[in-house]
């Protein structure tokens, strides 16, 4: 059995969470032995939809990854749950919803409109959302799901700003924080200082994870790392289609047909053919 999230953040410095957005990519990230994953509002948009993090994707779309995935990955999953898809009341029954499709924690974001659209985002009153944050915690089946409150403040209130409201949701019971965007060092050193719970981030371009845990940081967030990869595999793939009309050029670099062996290989077939034998299916 998987160990829980809080587990994991207890034993490990820091907890790496690659974003999952597939069978594919859940496949993968078991492969390689990661022990946290992670499903986005900004992969899931992209690749189920093709569509920018604008505010597109509901609590169904994020529900319905979970469910796909986790038996897949069966790692504890962090979801995305944007600013809860509405008031506390709304709040309430998107952490209902994500917690019985088999999330391990979500996070729960202050913004309003505007995230991935402006740099400096509008967000919403520290009161509410420390009312949202308060809901997310009451409507939760069990203590070991985690509600992270995450602020997009530091872009457009600045980041002494970011760190009164993360610390203000911390008091009302977050089990985790976060802060989107980076904090100066005295705003960072605050942080770090005041807070009592674990700090999530995501990943910055040019940081480590060693780097993102000595700043700080107990678990960070791959967002894009899976399908920016995908989409750069793919756009080799096609354009060498496009340029040969031919797939032969790549055919090496599959492996040829041991390649489609081995990729069955990856997807089970040995364990179904196994079954198979097992209940005479094969006969």
């Amino acid at each position: 059995m998987a160990a829980s999230l809080r587990d994991l953040i207890a034993s490990r410095k820091p907890v790496v969470a690659p974003s999952i957005y597939d069978g594919i990519s859940a496949l993968v990230l078991k492969e390689f032995g990661f022990e946290a994953a992670y499903i986005g509002s900004y992969g899931t948009g992209a690749t189920k939809y093709g569509l920018p993090d604008i505010g597109y994707i509901g609590v169904d779309d994020m529900a319905d990854q979970v469910r796909r995935l986790a038996p897949v990955a069966d790692v504890p999953i962090i979801v995305d749950g944007e600013g809860g898809w509405g008031n506390p009341l709304h709040v309430a029954r998107s952490v209902r919803i994500l917690e019985r499709a088999g999330a391990a924690a979500t996070h729960i974001e202050d913004h309003d409109f505007g995230k991935h659209i402006t740099a400096k985002p509008r967000v919403i009153s520290t009161k509410a959302a420390v009312d949202k944050i308060k809901s997310a915690l009451d409507a939760r089946a069990s203590d070991e799901f985690m509600i992270i409150a995450r602020t997009d403040s530091s872009g457009s209130e600045g980041p002494e700003a970011a760190v009164d409201r993360v610390l203000a949701y911390q008091e009302a019971g977050a089990d985790g924080i976060f802060v989107a965007g980076m904090l100066d060092e005295p705003s960072r050193l605050r942080l770090n200082a005041e807070r009592r719970v674990p700090l999530f981030n995501t990943n910055f371009p040019g940081l480590t994870n060693a780097d993102q845990f000595a700043s700080g940081v107990d678990v960070v967030l791959y967002y894009a790392i899976g399908h920016m990869a995908a989409t750069q595999g793919l756009r080799n793939a096609f354009s060498t289609l496009a340029r040969d009309d031919s797939a032969v050029a790549l055919e090496e670099g599959f492996g040829g047909i041991a390649g489609i062996v081995g990729y069955d290989d990856f997807l089970g077939i040995p364990d179904a053919r196994e079954n198979a034998a097992k209940y005479g299916l094969l006969d």
